[in-house]
């Protein structure tokens, strides 16, 4: 179905702003070298067994069993969450309900991580708040390392009942060798939790100096010093780790503060080799006012206000009789009850209709309680009645020519990219052919080609009721990047939903970074999107990947530096389990090699502060490397 944004979103969305981000006075960057043919990517969703639609936020990968094949935990907000275990013919098979997790709940970031240090891996699920209505209690689950699960989350102590939990993280920011966990929450305050070591966890939040609240959190070692540092988005702030004793607020001082307001989305790596973490900030908005024309349904979502907001429209042709719709208050479908046609409530459980007949008759000027109000002249309208907390969306069928009235802009798209500078602070630089309109809600950076080169993918949410296609950068080094065009794979439909989230992961053991989409992210009914699983069928480099096996660090190795050296060439990376938009996996660090087959040295300097070195590693496999006594 062709879908159609009004001409007030197509305006905005056209504009330099929207290209460059936050400086519309620096000129945008040049065109980038060609796209190369060689990157090429398949769908395999169906006969992968994960032919989905769900609702999500986000997912994380990583071997849930021991058995050397990566696994997936799919927390689907508010609808039945899946553990799908990757079996040896490529399929995945849904086993959470033996699992012990339980699958219900307002799911939303997750971490995937060794809490106890006991060789597997466990699983943090963060829960929201119902609007900040209810108490709950976010979900640790240890794992057995035979299958199951064990929640713990109340007896160790990161209930935290009130926190409308959003982003989550597992990191060692003290380096004691055991892992911490920091919520990202909503309009309530951010928590970090100190892990004791025996299971249990303190509130550390105060002594650390946190403050405020967030909706993502990514973290890297920005200034070289061997301690994590945090970043929080929904408001973009930086959090400089002093010797893992507190955090202070570095925002102003790294040079990202201008990127307050626009930030969205975020992912560090290292685009450029030089050893410095760099930042890609996306911008746009998760939730945004808008109207869609989509041949012959006009699907909107806004926000009530203290005036009258909604949209203006009219019938399709030969629709003279009534007006159809699908309306949504809060995430809820309406009854009929709470809407007026012209200047009668309908009936409790009526048909979702509006005669035309009955829209003639003007409603009152201050309808008796909060509605949609549904009436007609010389053309249809619909209006929200009712200030206050409201976020209303839905469909009106056999309608077009959608005018918004009252609503807000859209906020800059696009993105911007941040060289690391190795003491915390950061300069923009405007690589060639990396400029997009995107409304980012994920990025992620992954060798796709195992050239030595980190590339960039923006998942693009596009709006309500038309989402968008997500972007793949081709990173060239000096060249600059290259957009891959659709036909390669990497950018398939989002579906009915908005795009939510993208994780590079080698699912089949070949050396190619494969791709795993979610795309249920929105307001209803616009909020269930496909899985997409693409096979990564790439003409690609040589490539090596690493497990670490921490001893006196944290059995993951989370935290540690990685430097491969291979045919002259050298490559540092700081492992972070790889981070999505809401939630952490466990990966190991995959490296491109490009045409050299044999990796020289292998250095890493681990959290505990022991530097280790490996000689001679052949390429094309996996390596574990346990960390020396």
């Amino acid at each position: 179905m062709e879908r159609r944004t009004s001409a007030l979103w197509a305006g905005v969305l056209a504009t330099a702003l929207g290209a460059i981000g936050c400086e519309p006075a620096t000129p945008p960057p040049g065109p980038g070298p060609a796209a190369p043919s060689t990157v090429a990517f398949r769908d395999i969703t169906r006969e992968a067994g994960l032919a989905r639609t769900p609702q999500t936020y986000d997912a994380v990968v990583g071997d849930v069993d021991g058995d050397g094949r990566l696994d997936i935990y799919v927390g689907n907000h508010g609808e039945r969450a899946a553990l799908f275990r990757n079996g040896s013919d490529g399929t995945f098979e849904d086993v959470l309900p033996a699992s012990g997790i339980d699958p219900d709940g307002d799911q939303h970031g997750t971490g995937l991580a060794d809490i106890d240090n006991d060789g597997d891996l466990d699983l943090l699920v963060s829960l929201g708040a119902g609007r900040g209505l209810i108490e709950k209690r976010n979900r640790l689950y240890q794992n057995d390392g035979n299958g199951g699960f064990t929640d713990i989350g109340m007896t160790s102590g990161i209930a935290d009942p009130n926190g409308r939990s959003r982003g989550a993280a597992v990191l060692d920011v003290d380096r004691d060798g055991w892992l911490d966990l920091i919520l990202a929450n909503h309009a309530t305050p951010i928590r970090l939790f100190r892990n004791r070591g025996d299971s249990t966890f303190e509130d550390a939040t105060e002594r650390y100096g946190l403050t405020g609240g967030a909706v993502r959190v990514a973290w890297s070692d920005l200034d070289r010093d061997g301690f994590p540092d945090l970043l929080f988005g929904g408001g973009l702030r930086l959090f400089r780790n002093v010797s893992g004793t507190h955090l202070t607020d570095a925002t102003n001082s790294s040079g990202l503060a201008d990127t307050y307001m626009l930030a969205n989305a975020m992912a560090f790596g290292d685009y450029d080799n030089d050893g410095n973490p760099d930042l890609y900030v996306g911008y746009g908005r998760e939730f945004e006012e808008g109207v869609v024309d989509a041949d012959g349904e006009v699907r909107f979502a806004f926000f009530a206000g203290t005036e009258a907001k909604g949209v203006d429209f009219a019938p399709t042709d030969g629709n003279t009789s009534a007006v159809r719709f699908e309306l949504f208050h809060n995430g809820v479908r309406l009854d009929a009850g709470r809407i007026m046609c012209g200047s009668t409530r309908l009936p409790e459980g009526s048909p979702e209709r509006c005669p035309a007949d009955m829209a003639d008759q003007l409603p009152p000027a201050e309808p008796d309680r909060p509605g949609f109000v549904l009436w007609r002249d010389d053309a249809w309208h619909l209006r929200w009645n009712g200030a206050g907390d409201h976020h209303l969306s839905g469909i009106l069928r056999d309608a077009e020519q959608p005018e918004p009235i009252g609503l807000s802009e859209p906020t800059a798209r696009g993105g911007s990219l941040w060289r690391g500078l190795g003491d915390g602070t950061f300069a923009a630089v405007h690589p060639p052919g990396l400029d997009h309109h995107a409304n980012t809600q994920a990025v992620a950076w992954a060798d796709v080609d195992n050239d030595g080169d980190l590339d960039l993918y923006i998942v693009d949410s596009g709006v309500d009721g038309a989402g968008g296609r997500n972007l793949l950068f081709i990173n060239f080094g000096s060249r600059g990047f290259a957009r891959m065009p659709t036909e390669a794979g990497a950018s398939p439909s989002s579906g009915d939903g908005r795009g939510a989230a993208a994780h590079f992961f080698d699912h089949d053991g070949d050396g190619r970074l494969d791709l795993l989409l979610l795309n249920g992210w929105g307001a209803p009914p616009f909020d269930h999107g496909p899985y997409r699983l693409l096979r990564n069928e790439s003409a690609t480099g040589a490539w090596i990947e690493l497990e670490l096996e921490g001893r006196r660090s944290n059995r993951g190795g989370l935290g540690a530096w990685i430097e491969v050296e291979a045919c002259g060439r050298t490559q540092r990376r700081y492992h972070d389990g790889a981070l999505g938009p809401y939630s952490q996996s466990a990966l190991g660090p995959h490296f491109g090699l490009g045409p050299c087959e044999l990796v020289t040295r292998v250095t890493i300097d681990w959290p505990s502060g022991v530097q280790q070195t490996e000689n001679d590693l052949s390429t094309g496999r996996r390596h574990t490397i346990v960390e020396t006594p």
